[in-house]
């Protein structure tokens, strides 16, 4: 159990590491517009939609390393002042009734738009530029399966903690 929950954490870690390249080239994108569009008076018809892309890919792709570094939000007025056991005991419970379904939601829900698009060519049409939706659509689906992942890593560990009374890692 060990050696699987160091191998989707190095994913997490991995994944989080490599889409922070992400955040400047939507930098350099979103910089390349305002010059274009406001020094050159000359827009682009492609800034927007690879904006947007690569925002939500940046955003969706980092759920699973924002999940490995307990950095998503949480209420923490009651659950800061909890013993490490009661925190796992939420966690594993919230996990299974809410997390879970959640992950299993977002990976049908994900496979099925990736397919569609990929068969009828999805195109983007917030522009004239139309690039295709697809590739954008199945890195949305990598995402999800990452946080799964990542979700069962977190699930594993705290159920160790659990029965043990230490942590795995």
């Amino acid at each position: 159990m060990r050696r699987i929950v160091k191998i989707i954490n190095s994913i997490s870690e991995a994944s989080g590491q490599i889409i922070k390249y992400f955040v400047v080239a939507l930098i350099i994108v979103l910089c390349y517009e305002v010059i274009s569009r406001y020094i050159f008076n000359k827009p682009t018809i492609w800034a927007l939609e690879t904006s947007k892309m690569l925002m939500g890919t940046f955003g969706s792709v980092g759920w699973a390393y924002t999940y490995l570094h307990e950095g998503h939000v949480r209420v923490d007025v009651f659950y800061s002042k909890l013993s490490r056991v009661a925190k796992a005991w939420i966690n594993v419970i919230l996990s299974i009734i809410f997390l879970f379904p959640i992950c299993t939601v977002l990976i049908i829900s994900g496979i099925k738009w990736a397919k569609l698009s990929w068969k009828l060519g999805e195109k983007m049409v917030e522009s004239s530029w139309l690039p295709p939706a697809a590739p954008f659509r199945t890195v949305l689906l990598v995402a999800f399966v990452l946080f799964a992942l990542q979700s069962i890593s977190k699930f594993l560990q705290e159920l160790y903690f659990i029965i043990r009374k230490r942590e795995l890692l």
